[in-house]
């Protein structure tokens, strides 16, 4: 983990990130890193991102630029926590295929 956390600060990547130890079929450790700290989630990667989001509107930290986009979705379509920045056509494309799903169950 001192590796990863090191390769982040070299970076300049300031902002949270979700980390995860393992592999893709069985991952053992999931972590949130934030300003050169590593926050252990015991609960894994849906709740590293839930606190991922948090993070951003609790402390008001930027999202990471390359995940931003995916980030804002969940924001607006899942927490439904509306900002001035405009979804994507497919971003909105897709949340209002979910809702309607939700709307059937």
């Amino acid at each position: 983990m001192e590796n990863i956390l090191q390769t982040l600060e070299d970076r300049k990547m300031m902002h949270p990130l979700v980390i995860t130890l393992g592999c893709r079929e069985e991952v053992q450790q999931v972590f949130v890193a934030v300003e050169g700290q590593a926050l252990p989630v015991s609960l894994g990667i849906v709740a590293a991102v839930d606190r991922l989001l948090k993070l951003h509107f609790i402390v008001n930290m930027e999202f990471a630029a390359e995940c931003r986009h995916i980030l804002h979705f969940l924001q607006r379509s899942v927490l439904h926590l509306s900002d001035e920045l405009p979804l994507s056509r497919g971003a909105t494309d897709l949340s209002l295929y979910i809702r309607s799903k939700k709307h059937k169950c």
